[in-house]
């Protein structure tokens, strides 16, 4: 049997899993569709009374699925069946779906769209994945550098075919393969996102009602949360999370998938062979990703937060205590005296503080004001300098700065009639050729010269970088000397 998955345990799955009885609801016809139609692109909830219209324009549209509830009901009932969450955002409730709603949408689309996963693209994945356990699970070290070599050497004469033309280009199937596989592998990471936030937010809540409830001690809630948090890292979802958190950690790999990402859209084959929803799919599939990353690592914060504020109120329970305690023993004091008035003598060291050998506690002086203290004030100048990187950007801002650039402009006039954005540009200094100096001739072009949007001219931005840095600008002109070498 797959996976070890006993018949008691499929029989349990088909009544209790959400998905599954989502799928087999009677209300599956409508509500799958309305599902898929205004929350399945929605990576944030939406508002109740938004979606409650959404809800009564379905119902309006087809009469077969009209009966006795409201929308309302209807949302509620769906929360109860795990199909929809919920969240309250500046005090009002929000919807979205439940990871096990967007995993019968994602049953029903393969189903749909008649995938299979029987491909040379699924088996390379396969594969891949095979040698990779295999290096993972084998100590020898030896043989390891063996597969490395070979890989090498395969790697080498690959290159060599693709070199004097002899390799085999990939067909159009083989490509469409290939992104099918890419398609399929990313569909899931969302819901399984979706899947871990809400386990996070369920023991969330869990250790929550338990801490108003019980009242345990610190040590207890923190070694409850470490232990949730060690919980949720042993799940599939958890591990899918840790892993992509680590990609990307590494901004290389993820800049290297983002590149090869615009390589396969700007080729022929994105333009030909795929449909607009599979290059919106594969464009945002990156960026997709790191949302949903990001609202996991939200939910965290939030649970963290949530731990420091108890603890936090549990520190300060001594001090709350303490004062009330003041407060019910002043109480008592004049309850005291108002019933039994007359002197006291109490000869134990209520405070532990030693008595106070007085007749009448009105002459007592427990405080006295030494009058105005003197408080002398002295400047130590500081013998640190600006550091260099602020020195270099106050040094940058001073050499882009409109009155430079201005002077600039004015030096060259003084040789012949038109000067150009392009030729100011070019006669400043190397170190001042950035940004900051091309948006102080667009201002002083639009105040002292003259702007043509119909001619472009492009410069090279300076710089220590990989690549170099054009900027589009239109034709600035500048036909007269700025007064006094500076805009004014």
């Amino acid at each position: 049997m797959a996976a070890g998955v006993t018949p008691s345990e499929i029989k349990s799955a088909l009544f209790g899993n959400a998905t599954l009885r989502l799928l087999s609801a009677r209300s599956r016809d409508w509500v799958l569709p309305l599902f898929a139609e205004h929350l399945e692109a929605v990576d944030e909830s939406v508002s109740a009374e938004w979606f409650h219209e959404r809800i009564a324009e379905a119902l309006e549209n087809n009469p077969d699925w009209h009966g006795d509830r409201s929308p309302a009901e209807h949302c509620r009932r769906w929360v109860e069946a795990r199909w929809l969450e919920t969240e309250i955002e500046a005090g009002r409730l929000r919807y979205r779906l439940s990871p096990y709603s967007l995993r019968a949408l994602r049953i029903v689309r393969e189903i749909v769209e008649g995938e299979s996963s029987v491909s040379g693209a699924r088996l390379g994945s396969i594969a891949h994945a095979v040698r990779l356990l295999a290096d993972m699970t084998n100590p020898d070290r030896e043989i390891q550098v063996r597969r490395i070599d070979a890989q090498i050497a395969e790697l080498r004469n690959r290159r060599k075919e693709i070199a004097t033309g002899r390799a085999r280009l990939a067909t159009v199937e083989e490509m469409r393969q290939q992104l099918r596989e890419i398609l399929a592998m990313t569909r899931s990471l969302p819901a399984d996102f979706r899947q871990l936030r809400t386990l996070v937010e369920d023991r969330h809540q869990k250790v929550a009602r338990r801490a108003m409830a019980d009242g345990p001690s610190k040590a207890d809630l923190v070694e409850e949360y470490l232990q949730e948090n060690d919980l949720l890292a042993r799940t599939p979802e958890g591990i899918a999370y840790q892993g992509f958190s680590r990609m990307l950690a590494s901004s290389q790999q993820a800049r290297s998938i983002s590149e090869d990402i615009e390589q396969i859209l700007a080729q022929d084959f994105a333009g030909d062979h795929m449909t607009v929803a599979q290059r919106e799919q594969l464009e945002t599939m990156l960026s997709t990703l790191m949302r949903a990353e990001l609202a996991v690592e939200q939910v965290y914060l939030r649970w963290t937060a949530s731990l420091r504020r108890f603890l936090t109120r549990s520190a300060h329970a001594r001090h709350r205590r303490l004062v009330t305690l003041a407060e019910r023993a002043l109480h008592a004091g004049a309850e005291w005296v108002e019933r039994s008035p007359g002197a006291r003598s109490i000869d134990d060291d209520v405070l532990g503080i030693g008595r106070i050998a007085v007749a009448d506690i009105s002459q007592t002086q427990l405080w006295r004001d030494l009058g105005p203290q003197r408080v002398i004030v002295e400047a130590v100048p500081q013998a640190t300098v600006l550091p260099e990187t602020d020195r270099a950007a106050l040094r940058l801002a001073a050499g882009t700065s409109r009155r430079v650039m201005a002077r600039t402009v004015n030096t060259l006039l003084r040789g012949r009639h038109i000067v150009t954005a392009a030729e100011v540009f070019a006669a400043t200094p190397t170190e001042f050729q950035r940004l900051g100096a091309v948006v102080s001739l667009l201002d002083l072009a639009i105040d002292h010269g003259h702007v043509r949007l119909d001619v472009r001219e492009y410069v090279a931005l300076a710089g220590d970088r990989e690549q170099a840095l054009r900027v589009v600008l239109p034709h600035l002109i500048f036909d007269r000397p700025i007064e006094g070498g500076e805009a004014s």
